[in-house]
């Protein structure tokens, strides 16, 4: 009797271990990343950003916290090389609040795009007025440096 526990105990380890370790296996992704973010150039032309209709709206599921909610920017871009990024800002000084989104280019040649900032929350108590002023920025990173191509003041009305 004991001459199979051996070998038996010996077979359901290795089963035990090739199944546990197969999903592992399955999950390494060895395929080659792409060129790093910001590292390349191009041409952006911005079509429009949003100047009005601009708001801090309040939840409507018994959160009450407000979110930022804007018209899209629009900017076409044109010859690129290796993977350049823009990054769109709105800017609320009063509440010390940023919402940015981040975009990379690779493979974009020609395209019109829509930039929208990040989704944020901010607490109904840090709003105190019906309106706050705010700057709108894009900004496009070519190598080590970036460059602003478009900054707007903006109003941001709030909405009940």
């Amino acid at each position: 009797m004991t001459e199979w526990v051996v070998p038996a105990t010996f077979a359901l380890f290795v089963s035990i271990l090739a199944v546990a370790s197969g999903p592992l296996v399955g999950a390494v992704d060895v395929t080659q990343e792409g060129p790093p973010v910001g590292d390349g150039s191009t041409a952006v032309t911005v079509g429009s950003v949003p100047t009005e209709q601009v708001t801090l709206e309040r939840g409507r599921f018994g959160s009450g916290r407000y979110h930022l909610d804007a018209p899209p920017a629009v900017l076409t871009v044109d010859r690129v090389a290796g993977n350049p990024a823009v990054r769109y800002t709105i800017d609320i000084p009063s509440l010390w609040i940023t919402a940015t989104s981040r975009y990379e280019l690779a493979g974009t040649e020609g395209t019109r795009m829509g930039l929208r900032p990040k989704p944020i929350g901010i607490s109904p108590q840090r709003i105190n007025r019906g309106s706050y002023d705010a700057v709108l920025t894009i900004w496009i990173r070519e190598g080590d440096r970036e460059r602003q191509i478009t900054v707007k003041q903006i109003t941001i009305e709030v909405q009940q």
